[in-house]
Order: C-alpha cells, then structure tokens, then sequence
C-alpha cells in the first residue's frame, strides 16, 4: 500500500498533532506551555530542528519564517526548551511504524546494521563526547550514531547514540536485535567485521533471529576448526556446531571446537567461571569478489533456501546504508549540528532522522517520469529531495511531486571508487 504526496504530508502533520494532545507526556510545564496563541507555534517548534540546514539560527529562521513573521533566535530557544526529547523520540518512532514497508526480499526484511560518527559543537565540560586523545591535534567533541536500516525500503528504523567515551557498536547491535525478539515480521540482520561476535550471534539466535555477518579469514578458520578447506577452496560453504564456554579447563574441554570467552570480553549467556556451555549452530561462507579477494561470511541462513549466489546478493545490498548515512549526514544536514545542549541534539538528530524516511517516504510514492533518453535509465535524485522537502513542508514549494522529476539522474552501472580500508581489531575471535 502506498500513500500520495499530500496524504504523507497530512501524516506527519497528524502525528505532530496527537504530540500535543499528550501534553503530560512531551511538554515541561505542561498546564502552561503552548496554552496561549504565540509567535513560534508547537508544530513550527518541533519541524525547526528537521528543516534546520547549515547556515545559523537566525537565518534558518528567517527561511522559515519570512522576514515579516520572524522571530528572534532566543524566542526558538525558549519555544525548544519547553518540549521534551521525547516528544521527538515519539514522533520518529510513529511516523517510521506508519510507512508502508512494501519491499522485502522474498517475504524477508533486509536490516543492516552500522554507526557513523557525528562532530558537535565544541564543548570541553561534555566528558562523555570530548575527544582529546588525537596526537596533534585539539581536542573535539562526537558521538557514534549505531542505526538500524532497512535496506529494501530505504528507512532508518531505530538508533542508539552513545557518547565517544562509552561507544561499543557491539552492545548497541545486541540491544537491537532484543528489542526486536517480539516481532512477527521476518527479518535478516546484516552487518560487517566489526559486530562478529560470539555474543551477538547468541543474542540473535536466542532471539529467532536471522543474521549474515562478515569476517577475516583468520577468525573464519577459527569457526571451521581449521579446516583446510576454507583457506585452499575458491568456494567454500560448511555448517559447524560452536561451544561456547567461560572455563579453560575441566569437562568442558572434551567438547569438539570449544571456543573460551575470557573474562574481559562479554557473553551475557554465562557468567565467567560458570561451568556451563552454550552451543552454536553457524555457516561459515567463502567467496571470491571481483578484485580477486576472498570474503569469508558467517550466517544462520539455513542452505536449502538460501543458496551462496544469494548470500553474495544479500551482503552486497548492506552497502546501501553507507549511502544512506552519506544523505542523511550531508543532504540531510546531520553535520550541521546547532546545540550544545544535550537534550537539543537529541531534537536535531531525531528530527533529522524523521526528515529522510518523510523524504524517502515521498520518493517512494512518486511515479517516476519516463526519460526521452535512452541512454541512461534515470533516478531520483536523493540529494535534492531532501532540500525540496524541507522547502515543501514550509509551503515554499507547492508541487512536489513536478519538481523531483525535473531532477533526475542517470544510473551509471558498474561504477566502483576506490574503497577505504579501515584498520580492524587485531583480537581473534574466539576470545571475544
């Protein structure tokens, strides 16, 4: 099912509405707050930190007001700080469950799970997000952003946002796929080498869930008690049975491909030093890519339905949410944080958040225009549609719909940049 142009719009409206109806829960004070007929309304206050873009308050402001109507920055402050960070927790989280999630890969949900890191205003007495460890260089302030994507209908579905300090991607992952044990949708979690862990894939399969995850070599013939196969064979797909343990020694080591979890690294199925043993079923994949290398995967996708050509095709997909932080964080103007404040991040980052799947939303319901040119087939511009809704939620723009089709561009397949390759964590596997 999906909805028009204006019938999204009038969603979002909707739900910002029913926020102000639940005043208890969203507002400060709330027997006061928004009683009275003002300048900056609560539906102008709470779409402010969505639309805002790079340039200062005041001037976002003024395009978003006019100069007739405007307001003055601290009056938008005062307006903000009478709402809650909840009330835009709420607002992404009721407007991304009403989207229709149409697509799917064969009846599955494709979810893909990574973090981004994003630079706020410097702020030396936020502990948790300063950075000053950087060699050369002063001091700054992040935090790590860790999404929950889906891939097939181009939407952030959740987010955990952890100061630089504490920030463990792994955690974060782990706490996703429990939060979404209750579900009846089937989904496939897809992530890199950064979240191969003997903790996560228990937190999945403890849950029912489905996972594909890549690893290095070494921790994949690790998995496969080292099997010779794994590193002679081009292709290569195997099922083995891990146990998993917290003691070195004792009966626990007559067990086939015993693997120890030492104490320093986490496994919330056994308590360090309890003499228990959990046993995991894994597949562990080899394939070789274009370039020649081999890309080793671990999954629980059972091989009679999912064959190796469709494995490759599934972790191939994960890369669309490398594009989709690239717009959330540049066309979306996630980069372009405006508060120190912690509760007002928390307003920009949502915000921004409910912006792209508003905008992803509204690309997904338009009938895209046949080209004259057959050349190239042609796509929406993402970039562009999300600076034409920020200006269409404000009533600059009229007919959305006309205006992204007049900016569409050609699909250039096969096109390949050269990829960054990031230093990986030098702790095998079988200690984590």
């Amino acid at each position: 099912m999906s909805f028009t142009v204006a019938e999204i719009h009038q969603n979002l409206f909707s739900i910002i509405s029913s926020l102000l109806d639940r005043r208890d829960e969203f507002l400060k004070n709330p027997s006061s707050d928004f009683t009275r007929k003002k300048k900056i309304s609560f539906e102008q206050t709470i779409l402010f930190p969505m639309i805002a873009g790079a340039d200062n308050v005041a001037s976002e402001l003024l395009n978003m007001f006019g100069e007739e109507d405007l307001p003055l920055p601290s009056a938008m402050i005062q307006r903000r700080n009478q709402i809650k960070k909840e009330a835009f927790q709420e607002l992404f989280s009721l407007f991304t469950q009403s989207i229709p999630k149409d697509k799917n890969f064969h009846g599955y949900q494709l979810v893909a799970c990574d973090g981004t890191r994003l630079n706020l205003p410097y702020n030396p007495t936020d502990f948790d997000t300063l950075v000053d460890n950087v060699k050369g260089r002063k001091s700054f302030n992040q935090i790590h952003l860790n999404a929950l994507y889906d891939i097939m209908n181009d939407i952030f579905l959740d987010i955990e946002i952890q100061g630089m300090k504490g920030m463990n991607e792994r955690d974060a992952f782990c706490k996703f796929l429990d939060k979404c044990s209750l579900s009846e949708q089937k989904r496939i979690f897809i992530a890199d080498r950064g979240y191969a862990t003997f903790n996560i894939f228990a937190h999945a399969i403890n849950n029912n869930q489905l996972f594909l995850i890549r690893i290095k070599e070494n921790d994949a013939l690790a998995l496969c008690c080292k099997d010779k196969h794994v590193v002679e064979d081009c292709l290569f797909d195997g099922n083995f049975t891990i146990n998993i343990g917290r003691i070195r020694h004792g009966k626990n080591c007559k067990y086939e491909n015993y693997h120890l979890i030492r104490k320093e690294y986490r496994y919330d199925f056994i308590e360090y030093g309890e003499d228990k043993v959990d046993l995991l079923r894994l597949r562990v994949l080899k394939f070789p890519l274009s370039s020649g290398v081999s890309e080793y995967i671990v999954t629980n996708l059972p091989r009679d339905v999912f064959s190796l050509d469709t494995i490759k095709e599934l972790y191939n997909l994960r890369w669309g949410e490398e594009t989709a932080f690239r717009y959330l964080k540049y066309a979306g103007n996630m980069v372009h944080i405006h508060s120190l404040k912690s509760d007002f991040l928390i307003q920009e980052i949502y915000g921004k958040l409910t912006l792209y799947n508003f905008s992803s939303c509204i690309a997904n319901s338009i009938t895209k225009r046949e080209s004259a040119s057959n050349t190239y087939t042609y796509n929406f511009n993402h970039s562009q549609i999300q600076k034409f809704v920020r200006l269409y939620i404000i009533g600059v723009v009229k007919d959305l719909e006309k205006l992204i089709n007049r900016f569409l561009v050609p699909v250039r397949p096969g096109r390949k940049f050269k990829r960054i390759i990031r230093r990986q964590s030098a702790v095998p596997l079988s200690y984590r």
